[in-house]
């Protein structure tokens, strides 16, 4: 999910050990006896060249190849950049995708629906990515953060092989989480909310709605987490333990003033939803 600024690691006894090199010169140099020797037998002049192979220099234009969780991300960012909902759908989990009542429903609301926008997947996607692992490496968050956007995804083997869980939240009703430090307010209409003030004097807070306050009949979509795992720009941070808030919780997140360069950061949180088969959510704000 995305937050947007303008928009919302006895000691041994020493023994001398002959190096390969040395024993490469020791077996030269008695081969060379024996030439010599038998050189001097025939009357001719031994002649021994040795020619070292110089080591290979690392090329200056060689980068750290990039983990599958990575490629499979800028691929779905690529998908929204262009607004290619079609090629979106493949990459999100099975679970994920049972949010939407169909495909066609999930290409409507593409981007709208607390999804990254194209705008937004566009400048992301060049910007330099964070990974951590979660749940023992059950799942891994993929985070990016740049001056103006902060967002993450969670990447995970479902039964359809690695896959992104990327769901969107409720278009009705009322919200079931929101931001309250910073006052990004619900995820949903984060786009529309106008920038969002942080207090770095106090930890961030999201609070969820309980899904009774709401009628609900079935299981919670988004889900009612008892707790979260955070993140800031993929650094894994404690959360403290949930509190009452009106009729559902609040978690809160110290994360610190902000750094004394003024960068921005951004704070991921993920839950866990249901158990058979689990998914699992995240919201990202930029502080």
């Amino acid at each position: 999910m995305r937050s947007t600024r303008a928009a919302l690691t006895e000691q041994a006894p020493v023994r001398t050990t002959l190096t390969g090199a040395a024993l490469a010169v020791a077996v030269l140099a008695a081969t060379a006896g024996c030439t010599s020797a038998e050189a001097e037998a025939e009357g001719a002049t031994p002649t021994v060249t040795v020619t070292a192979a110089p080591a290979p220099a690392p090329s200056a234009s060689a980068t750290p190849a990039e983990s599958p969780e990575v490629q499979l991300v800028r691929e779905y960012l690529d998908a929204a950049a262009a607004g290619d909902a079609a090629a979106a759908w493949p990459l999100l989990t099975p679970e994920a995708q049972a949010f939407y009542p169909s495909e066609q429903q999930f290409a409507s609301a593409f981007g709208r629906d607390g999804t990254v926008t194209p705008e937004a997947a566009g400048q992301l996607v060049g910007a330099t990515f964070q990974e951590a692992e979660a749940l023992e490496g059950a799942v891994t968050v993929v985070s990016v953060t740049t001056e103006a956007e902060a967002d993450a995804w969670v990447v995970r083997e479902s039964s359809a092989g690695l896959r992104i869980d990327d769901a969107g939240v409720p278009s009705t009703g009322d919200s079931v989480y929101e931001w309250t430090n910073p006052a990004a307010g619900a995820e949903d209409v984060q786009s529309d909310a106008g920038a969002a003030s942080f207090d770095d004097s106090a930890p961030a807070s999201i609070s969820f709605a309980s899904p009774a306050s709401a009628d609900a009949t079935g299981p919670s979509v988004v889900g009612y987490p008892t707790g979260l795992f955070a993140f800031v720009d993929g650094v894994e941070t404690p959360v403290d333990e949930p509190v009452s808030a009106g009729s559902g919780r609040q978690f809160t997140i110290p994360v610190g003033s902000a750094s004394t360069d003024g960068a921005p950061r951004g704070l991921t949180v993920v839950w866990q939803v249901g158990d058979a088969p689990a998914s699992f959510r995240s919201s990202t704000v930029l502080l």
